[in-house]
Formats: structure tokens, C-alpha cells, sequence
């Protein structure tokens, strides 16, 4: 799906986190990890994880960025998956 056209943003805010949520859940099922694996090695609540992985809470960029380093996840390759047009 393409998220950009042109420079033009053609997704919103809730869209985005609900996309990212998903990302990150896809990124730590691949692992064969659990939420309760992730937040013990990022030191976060299960129920946090749970509401970044559903959209509901926004996380900064240097979150992100900590989260993708732990489920080793190149932060360019994030982006380059979001503005993906396929």
C-alpha cells in the first residue's frame, strides 16, 4: 500500500500507529517472542506493549528506535517498509 504519494501524506495519525503497532507485533512474532519476553528485555509494562502493538499509544522516536534495536530491526528498514508501495 502506498503511504506517500508525491510528498503528499495520504495516511493519518491514528492510521500510522495503528500500522506501526502491527509492524512491531509482526517484527516480535517473528521472534517467537511474547509480550511479557519483549518488556523484560525493554523494561516495559505488558499492558504498554500491548497498547503500542493495537495503536493506542504513541511512541517517540527514540523509543522506536530502542524497541527496533532490541527486536533487531534496522530503524531505515522501518521506513523504507512504511513508505513502501506495494
Amino acid at each position: 500500500m502506498n503511504r506517500f504519494a508525491e510528498g503528499e501524506i495520504i495516511i493519518n495519525e491514528e492510521e500510522f500507529y495503528i500500522w506501526l503497532g502491527q509492524y512491531l507485533k509482526g517484527l516480535r512474532m517473528s521472534k517467537k517472542w511474547t509480550q511479557s519476553q519483549l518488556c523484560s528485555r525493554y523494561h516495559l509494562s505488558r499492558s504498554s506493549l500491548s497498547n503500542i502493538e493495537l495503536g493506542r499509544h504513541h511512541l517517540s522516536a527514540f523509543a522506536l528506535y530502542k524497541l527496533l534495536r532490541i527486536l533487531d530491526e534496522p530503524f531505515v528498514l522501518t521506513l523504507k517498509t512504511m513508505t513502501s508501495t506495494e
